[in-house]
């Protein structure tokens, strides 16, 4: 064969084995971008599952925390109107005691205290109409 057309031959035959390589090169990467393509999905579902997941745990949470919240306002209410009830029962007491204790009362028991005293081992002196005390007994008295 002339050598030009032998030349030919093998330029075609390399230019066929390159096209061939290039096919099967273009094969390889286009399978590759598609396994990408492919993981990166999966890669994507999973992030996406792994949002909701955390999404609904918050949510869970906040929604523990509210009722926490009302329960404890709850209670403070509760306590609130115990403490309010305690405070008028408190004051209906100083009432009722500040309107039954005239000051003939309070003579009288300064009376049958200094009675009492005047009783003990321990009384040692009393005087009797002190006029800075109201007419109460003052009593002194020393150690043994």
């Amino acid at each position: 064969l002339p050598d030009q057309l032998r030349k030919s031959i093998e330029m075609k035959a390399q230019a066929e084995q390159d096209a061939e390589r290039m096919d099967y090169e273009l094969e390889k990467e286009k399978k590759k971008a598609e396994q990408d393509a492919a993981l990166m999905m999966i890669e994507a579902e999973q992030d996406a599952k792994r949002m909701d997941y955390e999404l609904e745990k918050d949510k869970k949470q906040a929604e523990q925390d509210a009722a926490l919240m009302e329960y404890t306002l709850q209670q403070e209410r509760k306590e609130a109107e115990r403490k309010a009830i305690e405070a008028q029962g408190i004051a209906d007491f100083q009432s009722i005691v500040s309107d039954g204790i005239s000051e003939n009362l309070l003579k009288w028991k300064g009376i049958e205290a200094t009675e009492k005293l005047a009783d003990s081992d321990n009384a040692k002196m009393v005087i009797m109409g002190g006029g800075g005390s109201g007419g109460l007994p003052v009593i002194l008295s020393g150690g043994d």
